[in-house]
């Protein structure tokens, strides 16, 4: 009896220690303990929430995890993260590859975001400092916004005042002629009379040399015509000084308007304006850019990609505890295993798929996509209506096996080859997805990068594989 209960304990300390070791084989090897990896670091001015164990992704694809955090011994110093890759990255992880901190999402944790570098640069060597990037905050581009707007109000209000002197000056201005013009106005109207008199005058004169009424000599010897002729000519001098006298006036009110500070401070008042419109130009620019590709947008977009991803993935779980315990059964019979980590390699072995049929659909890039001014592409109307015609072909064949998005590119280099492959495999997984309502596991991704199609003229574009049974 003592003997049966020490054989039952025994067997339930093996049992307990089996299972403790396949939970630490699971829980390593879901996070990389057990891959071969390198390790390389970067120094941040602020690190924004990166903790040790948090992820590190190269190009957008899980490859290990923070190991150390070093803190700065004075406030210039700067952080020294520590973080390993898995092996098989290392290749494209170079030393001109920048290291960025990112969001997963909106509002997801905070993660190491590696770009791959160029062929023309070294690969990256163990324990070696790579190139970072200080992480964006928008705390600081609402402050900066903050404080552009309070200057603006400030200078509104400056050029509100210095608007209202001016009118100021020009209503006082137009007073001053107005009361000029009302001065001369009697003399205006003397000379006009003057001039009438002398016209009826001269008018009689000729009237009286053409009827033959005296010599003219006679009419220049008469006194009283002479005497009358020296007024008319003394008062029409007179009203020639007053007309003078009005000129020079006029003169000296435009002098004193062009000697005041209207004009310059019109014309600071205008490049003040110019100045401010330029500041809230560059920080709209500095807002929207922060919105480009790996900005909001795209941050948004992923982050509602990975709850899809994780409510499908929390689906295939609860799948998979009905049929098997260590759920090995379950993805036999299903055929494959997470799509999502599945390399190029993986995927062209004969063993992927097994016991499937293929169905395959070939579109090329220039028929699906459309490149924006700064080079991005997206998918275009018309590739749009392509889809739409292929995924009409594919789903027709019955839906019990993964359906992958092979993306092919042929410029650049291995690695721009690889990235832009699968960003376009990517755009049309999105689109697919969301569009028939497909279910996210059961629909893959995988950069094929440069492939030829016949001769060497290289593959540009996306090709749709149906597996089934």
């Amino acid at each position: 009896m003592e003997g049966t209960k020490k054989l039952i304990v025994g067997i339930f300390v093996a049992a307990c220690l089996l299972l403790f070791g396949v939970g630490l084989f699971l829980i390593g090897n879901s996070n990389q303990l057990f891959t071969k990896s390198f390790n390389v670091y970067a120094d941040f001015s602020k690190i924004t929430g990166i903790q040790n164990g948090g992820k590190v992704r190269v190009a957008g694809m899980d490859a290990g995890s923070v190991t150390r955090i070093d803190v700065p011994g004075s406030p210039d110093g700067k952080f020294r993260i520590h973080f390993r890759i898995i092996e098989k990255l290392h290749p494209i992880v170079r030393r001109d590859s920048v290291v960025t901190i990112q969001t997963d999402g909106l509002l997801g944790n905070k993660f190491l975001q590696i770009d791959a570098g160029t062929d023309a640069s070294q690969i990256a060597q163990n324990d070696s400092m790579i190139q970072s990037k200080e992480p964006f905050d928008w705390g600081d581009l609402m402050d900066e916004i903050n404080g552009v707007v309070h200057q603006v109000n400030g200078m509104m209000a400056g050029i509100k005042d210095e608007i209202l002197d001016v009118l100021v000056q020009v209503k006082g201005t137009v007073q001053s002629a107005n009361h000029l013009i009302k001065e001369a106005t009697p003399h205006i109207n003397s000379i006009v009379a003057s001039a009438d008199r002398i016209t009826e005058n001269l008018r009689e004169i000729i009237d009286g040399v053409q009827a033959g009424q005296g010599t003219v000599g006679g009419l220049f010897k008469d006194d009283e015509l002479y005497a009358s002729v020296r007024r008319s000519v003394d008062k029409t001098e007179d009203v020639i000084g007053n007309i003078r006298d009005v000129t020079a006036s006029t003169k000296k009110i435009v002098a004193k308007v062009e000697d005041s500070d209207i004009v310059p401070e019109i014309q600071k008042t205008i490049e003040n304006m110019r100045h401010i419109t330029v500041q809230v130009k560059d920080a709209v620019d500095k807002f929207q850019s922060a919105s480009g590709e790996g900005g909001v947008a795209e941050n948004l977009q992923q982050t509602l990609a990975g709850a899809k991803e994780a409510m499908s993935d929390l689906s295939d779980d609860t799948e998979a505890l009905k049929h098997n315990f260590l759920f090995r059964g379950y993805f036999k019979r299903r055929g494959f295993f997470d799509l999502g980590g599945i390399t190029s390699s993986d995927y062209t072995k004969s063993s992927f798929g097994k016991g499937f049929k293929r169905h395959r659909v070939w579109m090329e890039g220039a028929n699906l996509f459309t490149k924006d001014s700064k080079g991005v592409e997206s998918i275009s109307a018309e590739g749009k209506l392509r889809l739409d015609e292929a995924m009409t072909d594919v789903l027709t064949y019955p839906r019990n096996g993964p359906l992958m998005i092979e993306g092919y590119a042929g410029e650049g280099t291995a690695s721009q080859q690889y990235l832009l492959g699968r960003r376009r495999a990517v755009r049309v997984q999105t689109y697919v997805v969301d569009r028939f309502h497909l279910k996210l596991n059961y629909v893959g991704v995988i950069s094929m990068g440069a492939e030829k199609a016949v001769g060497t003229v290289m593959k540009e574009g996306v090709a749709i594989v149906s597996f089934y049974k």
